[in-house]
């Protein structure tokens, strides 16, 4: 199926209630300089990048994980790539997998078992794979979303965008991209059909959801098996709709929820009862990541940076800067990260400017 064809396939499979909804701002991003942070710069240099397979181009790149023989997953927007495995190095193809297997990319990570877990942040939906890259299970309803109901979870999601687990294989996901407004340079992605978004003629297939998507704004935790256990509602006082990017669970079971446009964390306990803590920060907090050494790490979204933290939410060191150049070695936006067992290397997936950035160890 071609890339046109899997856009319009996808838009019949949602409902057409657009003319009821009302259009809801997205919370809007800091203007002004990158802040950097008060700690020192970390000794890394920028390395050779990946190179996309079949003489293809990446989609703007999503997200990627590291396997744990250290292979590279690459989950990028162009339907025919959409998933590629790179020797540790990043230099050596493996594998291009599952094409066309999603609309809009938006997360991947590997759980401890070595399953893939990917995120359709537009199809609302998260898929489970072994480690093959089959699906073997699916969260969500592909092309549905529907209103939040307290007393029971629908079943649904309302752009879903990251997922983690705690010790016992609980996961907990994050939802709410901030809205309908599409990307700025999207060159795979798909659109909403608002009249505000067609009006403006951007690229891509239109597609109909029930409800405002991305107007539900929560961390979610299910048990290993999905069923439903709890949620925290994350919207703000004001009405704009924020966008809850990352989620990680603490060595001490903490659950971390990235809150982007507001430059925060907002530190949960393990039921999603109390919010223990915020931790306000200068720049965007985009993707967690969490090392095999235990380290936190966090991109920070179109500041282009990276930053070393500890688990008391202070910078310990930082790396990187925003970027819109293409062949440059800025970062056009950190969406999410990953780091190498031994720490000599950083990877970016940058949605924006479409790459995979290499980061080295000095």
């Amino acid at each position: 199926m071609n890339k046109i064809a899997g856009f319009l396939a996808a838009a019949m499979l949602l409902s057409t209630a657009a003319s009821a909804q009302t259009f809801i701002k997205q919370q809007p991003e800091p203007p002004g300089p990158v802040p950097v942070p008060d700690a020192p710069q970390l000794p890394y240099h920028f390395g050779k990048r990946p190179v996309a397979p079949n003489g293809e181009q990446f989609g703007n790149v999503a997200a990627l994980a590291l396997r744990a023989n250290g292979n590279l997953i690459v989950f990028n927007r162009n339907p025919a790539i959409m998933m590629v495995e790179y020797d540790p190095t990043g230099t050596k193809v493996l594998r291009v997998f599952n094409p066309n297997i999603a609309i809009n990319p938006h997360g991947i990570r590997i759980d401890r078992h070595g399953n893939i877990w990917i995120i359709d942040s537009f199809m609302n939906v998260i898929w489970k794979l072994n480690p093959n890259g089959d699906v073997i299970r699916t969260f969500g309803v592909r092309g549905e979303n529907a209103a939040w109901d307290d007393a029971q979870w629908n079943g649904m999601f309302n752009q879903p965008l990251d997922v983690a687990w705690d010790k016992d294989d609980n996961f907990y996901v994050v939802q709410s991209h901030g809205g309908t407004s599409p990307p700025a340079d999207c060159t795979f992605c798909a659109i909403y059909d608002l009249p505000q978004v067609r009006a403006a003629k951007p690229r891509g297939a239109f597609v109909h959801p029930p409800a405002i998507p991305g107007s539900d704004p929560r961390v979610m935790k299910f048990d290993k098996d999905g069923k439903f256990l709890a949620s925290a509602n994350m919207a703000h006082a004001d009405g704009l709709l924020p966008v809850i990017h990352s989620v990680i669970v603490s060595p001490v079971g903490e659950v971390w929820v990235t809150d982007r446009a507001s430059s925060k964390i907002v530190v949960f306990d393990k039921d999603l009862k109390t919010r223990n803590r915020e931790i306000q920060l200068q720049n965007l907090t985009c993707g967690f990541y969490e090392d095999a050494q235990g380290q936190l790490w966090m991109s920070t979204g179109r500041h282009g940076q990276v930053l070393k933290m500890g688990w008391d939410g202070k910078v310990q060191g930082w790396f990187g800067k925003a970027g819109t150049v293409r062949d440059s070695n800025d970062v056009g936006e950190g969406h999410y990260m990953a780091v190498s067992k031994d720490q000599k290397t950083i990877w970016i997936a940058d949605s924006v400017l479409a790459k995979v950035h290499k980061i080295e160890r000095n």
